[in-house]
């Protein structure tokens, strides 16, 4: 395998959309609200959420690695480490190179907007960093949907928000929240998958605090939450009422709902739910402008 297809099988881009889409809305909230927009600090911010996702995707996969979560028969994260295609301390350079990016790309839109945003960054970088560095990670204390909503969510949407305004909004991390649950459902159903793997290497994830029937009616809510806030803060005035163009994947989240409900969690539907986020969000965002 050829250098650039290992790294994009060890960066899993399929789930970009998991930081492309909060940063929109963040920014698109911001125009909507009435604020001077730029697209280069679009751009800029866009660019630096999918690094520091990045930096985040590449640490998880080395310290799962080193921790023995990954493993021959067990759970192998992108693989390339399982499978010997990488080395772990190339893994881990590139990641501290992507961070390093993204901090630089960070500061830059601080001087833009003001330093506020350097906060934010660092809160970002060291919650990228907690969330896969050993045993006291939250994704070993069946927090880690807990704490990538925090970071994906309402840090990104805000991230994208201040890129624009420098300010704090408390309604750009509003219209984040349907988005953000819906992210938080790749993450959620990646651990129903490996629930078995999970155990076996000593990990506490979401899923098994329930009973599995109770685990997938969780799935379930976590997919219907997202349009239920759409819809009121649409019909509210609360966000323009085009965003209820994400009601389109509707139908998607259906046919996602009952192949979950009637069968075990398999790669395809964490893949699977990583697109509908991706089209739910395009289409919120859509509506946004």
């Amino acid at each position: 395998m050829n250098a650039a297809l290992l790294w994009l099988k060890a960066v899993r881009p399929y789930a970009y959309s998991a930081s492309l889409v909060p940063v929109a809305i963040g920014g698109l909230h911001a125009r909507a609200a009435g604020a001077e927009f730029s697209g280069v600090r679009f751009g800029a911010a866009l660019a630096a959420g999918v690094l520091m996702h990045t930096a985040a995707n590449l640490w998880n996969d080395y310290y799962d690695y080193k921790h023995g979560v990954d493993r021959a028969g067990g759970g192998v994260g992108s693989g390339v480490l399982v499978a010997g295609e990488m080395t772990p301390a190339r893994c881990f350079r590139g990641a501290a190179v992507c961070a390093a990016l993204a901090v630089g790309l960070g500061v830059w839109l601080a001087t833009q907007t003001g330093w506020g945003l350097v906060a934010l960054g660092v809160f970002g970088l060291f919650g990228a960093l907690a969330y896969s560095a050993g045993p006291l990670s939250p994704k070993h204390r069946a927090l880690g949907e807990v704490w990538l909503f925090l970071l994906m969510g309402p840090g990104m949407t805000l991230g994208g928000h201040m890129a624009q305004t420098g300010r704090f909004s408390w309604g750009a991390i509003a219209a984040g929240l349907p988005a953000a649950l819906l992210m938080v459902l790749i993450l959620y159903a990646n651990n129903l998958r490996d629930v078995r793997s999970d155990r076996a290497a000593g990990l506490r994830t979401l899923p098994m605090r329930f009973t599995p029937i109770e685990a997938k009616a969780l799935a379930l809510v976590l997919l219907a939450a997202p349009y239920v806030l759409t819809g009121l803060m649409a019909g509210t005035g609360q966000l323009p009422a085009p965003v209820a163009l994400a009601f389109l994947t509707i139908p998607l989240a259906v046919r996602w709902a009952l192949r979950v409900w009637r069968n075990s969690v398999a790669e395809t539907d964490v893949k699977s739910m990583a697109m509908l986020h991706l089209a739910f969000g395009a289409l919120f965002a859509a509506g946004l402008i």
